[in-house]
């Protein structure tokens, strides 16, 4: 894509896309505390209700193969309303489907809507933020990304508490048609590409999966949000009576994370000075040494709430240094690029939940131990990329 004519001013966009980032990955994230009400109306169990998860981010996690590149050749604006517009017609959907089967094509449907937003935003901003502030506005827009692991199933649980779960859908899909206008009116006109040729922008992510360096985030990527939702699905289906049995429980242990989800954008300046890849393998191996210390203390909410501040303050920290890595790495191909590491991350997401359904038999314990030996391999893949690039910045020019 040809350099943009303009910068994007700073404090609108920014504010709109970290809005949009919590309410439009949310919608992945909101059925977990709704996953024993659906099961019920649905006639099924609350473990294969865990599928309405998995189908949302897997066709999230593919649709980034597609809106990536198409954002490449045809605008960031484009394809972030289209895809948006998609998202709200299929999240109205979902209240009127009558089974399990019915609800997974739908949430499919919802998926691959919202793949139009992230790769789109993200590469948005670092093309049209001025470039002093774009480490700042990429670390808001990824935290929100993450912070929406939490704050949707917040949303989730406090507006099915009044209205039922179907009633988070009518309000979801209500709050993206809203978007898509504001959205709309705050970025700016798009502009033209460098190439006529769509395929082109498909065969870039191609040979940017073979880079050492990027294949090895790409990679580790995987056991990021893997991790985040295996965990709050795991308290979810396996935690003790104390958070199963008292929903005002859960709801506690989710807030409890909001304020670490804060505070990791306003330490941006701090975070920035450490390399992106060791930076992010320091912060894998304080999550992973949280999810251990988890199972020392499944029996206190509170010692339960504070291991997971650590965790998620942890993980948020990962992802935005990693992702203007990517985008630097990938050249002209920013979009295809950062759709793959994105891809990435879902694709763990999407498969957490049956990480958890796969190993449930051998307890919370046993599954808590898999979710930190995951990070760990991660901290490994990572280390490997901190060399490369290390070295890649060592040698003279």
């Amino acid at each position: 894509m040809s350099v943009p004519a303009k910068t994007a001013p700073y404090g609108v966009t920014v504010l709109v896309m970290t809005v949009a980032g919590l309410l439009v990955v949310g919608q992945m994230y909101a059925v977990i505390p709704l996953l024993p009400a659906m099961a019920r109306d649905w006639a099924t169990t609350p473990a294969a209700a865990t599928w309405t998860t998995t189908a949302f981010g897997l066709a999230y996690a593919g649709g980034f193969l597609i809106t990536g590149p198409l954002s490449d050749r045809f605008g960031r604006r484009r394809v972030v309303t289209a895809g948006l517009l998609l998202l709200a017609v299929a999240t109205y959907a979902v209240t009127v489907m009558p089974n399990l089967t019915s609800g997974l094509v739908l949430r499919a449907v919802q998926g691959l809507g919202a793949a139009g937003f992230s790769p789109a935003a993200l590469a948005y901003l670092s093309e049209r933020i001025e470039p002093k502030h774009r480490p700042t506005a990429l670390t808001y827009l990824v935290t929100a990304m993450v912070a929406a692991a939490v704050v949707g199933q917040l949303g989730a649980q406090a507006t099915a508490s009044v209205f039922g779960w179907r009633g988070v859908f009518v309000a979801s899909a209500i709050g993206v048609v809203v978007l898509v206008v504001v959205l709309w009116l705050v970025m700016l006109p798009d502009t033209t590409t460098g190439s006529d040729k769509l395929a082109d922008s498909f065969a870039a992510m191609g040979k940017l999966v073979v880079r050492p360096t990027l294949a090895l985030i790409y990679v580790a990527a995987l056991s990021v949000l893997g991790a985040f939702v295996a965990v709050y699905t795991a308290l979810q289906l396996l935690g003790p009576e104390t958070l199963t049995g008292h929903p005002q429980s859960m709801l506690w242990l989710r807030a409890s994370a909001l304020p670490v989800l804060v505070a990791v954008p306003l330490l941006a300046p701090v975070l920035n000075r450490v390399r992106a890849t060791l930076r992010a393998a320091l912060a894998m191996v304080i999550a992973a040494v949280a999810v251990a210390a988890l199972t020392t203390v499944t029996d206190s909410v509170v010692l339960i709430g504070v291991l997971m501040l650590v965790f998620v303050g942890a993980l948020t920290a990962v992802s935005p240094g990693l992702t203007e890595l990517v985008g630097n790495l990938s050249g002209a191909a920013r979009g295809a690029g950062v759709a793959v590491y994105t891809f990435a991350l879902l694709i763990g997401a999407s498969l957490g939940p049956q990480v958890v359904t796969a190993t449930r038999g051998g307890g919370l314990a046993v599954v808590l131990w898999v979710i930190s030996g995951a990070l760990v391999l991660g901290v490994v893949l990572l280390l490997g990329a901190d060399r490369l690039t290390h070295e890649r910045e060592s040698v003279p020019v």
